[in-house]
C-alpha cells in the first residue's frame, strides 16, 4: 500500500483548492494516472498515481480545500488489502519543496540567487531573514517589484472568500493565526493599519497601506473584514473601528479558534472573535464585536452588550451582565448573577460581588 500525499505547490501556502476529482473510490488506476487537480492562488497542478493500484480511502472531493501533507488517498495492490486509516500517515519528506517565504522574501532570495533552504528559521522566512542572510540591514536591498510600487498586489480572485484586517499590532496576529486555524474557508489577503511606521507584514500577511485603501478592496471584491486590534487600554477605539467598517460596507464575521467550546445554544451578533481555551455556555447572548479572549469562562445565560473586551482567564458566573464597551482584566470574577454596566474597566484579578455601575474603574484594591 502506498499513500499519496497532498504536495505543495507554492512556498507561501500551506493549501490548496481540489479543483477536480478525477478517480472514484476503488477504481483501479495505472502510474501516472491523474488523480486530482489542485489549484493554488499562483500555480494549477495534477496529482498523478505514483504506482498503479485501487484507490482507497479517497479523503476529498472537487471544490474542497485540502491541507499541504494530508493524504489524498491511498493506493493498494488489491481491493481486499486492509486499509488502516487511523493508523500513522506521516508524509515523506519533501525534496525540493521550499520553505514558505513571504512574497517580499521571495522575491529578494530570486533576485539575489539565495536558496531559501539553506536560512536556518523557524516558521515563515521574511525579507528581514533574507537581509540577514545577506549580512546587510533593512532597507539596503530592495527587490525591483518593490521599487515599482508601494502597495503590494491583492490576489481577490483566488480560492477562498477574501478577508481584510484592520490593525497590524499584536491583536492581529492572534487573527491571523484564528484564520488560518479555525476559517479554512477564508483568505487573509492583507493588512490595513493608519500608523505611518506600519510594519511591511505580519506572519507572512502583506500590509497593504492605510485606510485610503478600503475603498479599492471593496471595488475588487473584498466583502470580509475583521479587527485586528484589542485596544485593552481604551475600547471604544474599537467600537470605532469597527464602525468604520461597517460604513465602508464590510461584513465582519464570527470568529471562532476551533479549540473553543461555544454551546449550540449561544447567540452572538457579528464579528465576535472567541480565542483558544474559551468556554462560552448555554444560552449565552454575545453582541457584535465582542473579544472573548483565551481561556475565558462565560457560564449559562451571561448577556455580553457590543464591543466588551473580556482578557484571557475572567471567569464570570451565571447570569452576569456587562454593559458597552466595557473592559473585563486578567483573572477577575464576577459572582453569580452580577449586572456591570457599560464603559467599565475592572482591574486584573478583581473579584466583583456586586453591580458595578457605567463608567466606573474597579481596581483590585477597592473591589
Amino acid at each position: 500500500m502506498e499513500w499519496v500525499y497532498i504536495p505543495m505547490l507554492n512556498a507561501n501556502e500551506d493549501e490548496a483548492e481540489v479543483v477536480d476529482v478525477l478517480v472514484e473510490e476503488g477504481q483501479k488506476v495505472s502510474r501516472g494516472d491523474v488523480l486530482c487537480t489542485l489549484e493554488s492562488t499562483k500555480a494549477t497542478a495534477d496529482v498523478e498515481a505514483p504506482s498503479a493500484g485501487y484507490v482507497r480511502a479517497l479523503a476529498f472531493s472537487s471544490g474542497q480545500r485540502a491541507r499541504v501533507g494530508q493524504p489524498l488517498c491511498a493506493l493498494t495492490e488489491t481491493m481486499e488489502e486492509a486499509v488502516h486509516v487511523s493508523s500513522p500517515q506521516v508524509p515523506p519528506a519533501p525534496v525540493d519543496d521550499l520553505p514558505r517565504a513571504t512574497r517580499r522574501a521571495a522575491a529578494l532570495a530570486s533576485e539575489y540567487d539565495v536558496d531559501l533552504r539553506a536560512i536556518p528559521h523557524q516558521g515563515i522566512l521574511t525579507e528581514r531573514d533574507i537581509l540577514a542572510h545577506l549580512g546587510e540591514s533593512p532597507g539596503a536591498l530592495r527587490a525591483p517589484g518593490d521599487q515599482a510600487t508601494a502597495t503590494p498586489a491583492v490576489e481577490v480572485g483566488a480560492g477562498g472568500q477574501a478577508i481584510v484586517i484592520y490593525g497590524a499590532g499584536g491583536h492581529a496576529r492572534v487573527v491571523i493565526d484564528m484564520v488560518r486555524e479555525g476559517r479554512r474557508d477564508l483568505r487573509i489577503v492583507g493588512i490595513v493599519d493608519d500608523s505611518p511606521d506600519r510594519p511591511s507584514e505580519v506572519l507572512g500577511v502583506p500590509v497593504l497601506g492605510d485606510a485610503s485603501t478600503f475603498a479599492e478592496l471593496r471595488e475588487r471584491g473584498v466583502r470580509l473584514a475583521a479587527l485586528g486590534v484589542g485596544a485593552v487600554t481604551h475600547n471604544a477605539l474599537r467600537a470605532e473601528l469597527f464602525s468604520r467598517l461597517r460604513r465602508e460596507g464590510f461584513i465582519l464575521p464570527n470568529l471562532i479558534h476551533p479549540r473553543a467550546c461555544v454551546e449550540p445554544s449561544v447567540l452572538m451578533g457579528q464579528g465576535n472573535q472567541i480565542f483558544a481555551g474559551a468556554v462560552v455556555s448555554s444560552c449565552v447572548s454575545l453582541g457584535d464585536n465582542t473579544v472573548i479572549n483565551s481561556n475565558v469562562v462565560v457560564s449559562h445565560d451571561c448577556v455580553i452588550d457590543d464591543h466588551v473586551h473580556l482578557t484571557p482567564g475572567a471567569l464570570l458566573a451565571g447570569g452576569v451582565q456587562v454593559g458597552a464597551r466595557s473592559v473585563i482584566g486578567m483573572g477577575v470574577t464576577i459572582f453569580l448573577g452580577v449586572q456591570v454596566g457599560a464603559d467599565v474597566v475592572i482591574g486584573n484579578g478583581s473579584h466583583i460581588l456586586t453591580d458595578v455601575a457605567d463608567q466606573q474603574v474597579i481596581r483590585p484594591s477597592l473591589s
